[in-house]
């Protein structure tokens, strides 16, 4: 709709266990996003999925998959037709994708009785290369939410303290890290998909733990740069759930933590001048308390 030129406009969001939540809803490139009114983000839809279950006067309701797990009211009638609009385009763009990328997958299945290694190899690729920014945030935000009774420090108030110093390895320049130290028994730290870097609680007890904190950092940053967290993601799915994955259907995959990419440090790192002095290293325990 060429006239439209909203950014946001207000709905209603719900889901089986929460109650109707007022929320604000953006339109973005390739998604629908939805913001608490803190701007908080509480779902990212993509539109070839989303569909229009029913439609009033004054609102209609829309769902992001066939099972109606969650709904979102929309109010602005102009805003109810850019997304329908959206939503069409979005799948006829994806239908005309479609059959050349079928008949390439069918071809590769007739050779994968021949060379096995080399088609799963190229479906990781395929993977890998339809995989956006904001997929692998979302990936990173399911495995996150799979763990379940592991405590876990305030995520707002670390990464806003630690984005305020001023370090080269820790500004507001590696936003791609979301620190989140978490209460594990286990020594090493695991990164997610989308730069959620889990580290354990154990670090804030070492002598030396501002430096391991500043060895982790440095790896993941790297690590994310070249990919190799969601490589592994990948390499640990089973074909089956790796193939459904490209034809547009994540719900197969593994979400499982040792998915993720496991980082081990010593402490002995280059970035001494860098790291925490001590005054920060005590201020960052003093906001992380069990």
């Amino acid at each position: 709709m060429v006239g439209y030129s909203k950014l946001e406009v207000k709905g209603e969001w719900s889901s089986h266990s929460d109650q109707p939540t007022e929320v604000l809803v953006a339109f973005g490139s390739i998604s629908l996003d939805i913001f608490d009114i803190n701007g908080e983000t509480i779902r990212q839809w993509a539109y070839s999925s989303i569909f229009l279950k029913n439609r009033e006067a004054s609102k209609s309701m829309f769902c992001p998959d066939l099972e109606e797990t969650e709904s979102l009211y929309i109010f602005d009638r102009d805003a109810v037709n850019h997304l329908m609009l959206l939503c069409n385009k979005t799948k006829r763009r994806k239908l005309s994708k479609f059959f050349p990328w079928l008949f390439i997958i069918v071809l590769f299945i007739v050779y994968s009785t021949f060379f096995s290694g080399y088609f799963r190899v190229f479906i990781e690729k395929i993977a890998l290369s339809i995989t956006s920014t904001e997929q692998e945030i979302n990936l990173g935000n399911i495995m996150f939410s799979e763990i379940s009774g592991v405590s876990y420090c305030d995520i707002k108030k670390t990464n806003e303290y630690i984005r305020s110093l001023d370090k080269n390895y820790l500004t507001t320049k590696s936003s791609d890290i979301e620190l989140i130290i978490i209460n594990q028994k286990e020594d090493r730290s695991i990164l997610f998909p989308g730069g959620k870097l889990l580290v354990p609680y154990s670090i804030l007890k070492k002598k030396n733990g501002a430096f391991v904190l500043a060895e982790t950092t440095k790896f993941a940053l790297e690590a994310i740069k070249n990919k190799k967290v969601i490589k592994k993601f990948f390499s640990k799915q089973r074909d089956k759930s790796l193939l459904i994955y490209v034809f547009g259907n994540f719900s197969k995959l593994s979400f499982d933590k040792d998915n993720g990419l496991f980082i081990s440090s010593d402490g002995n790192t280059e970035l001494l001048e860098e790291s925490l002095n001590d005054n920060e290293w005590l201020s960052l325990k003093q906001l992380c308390k069990f």
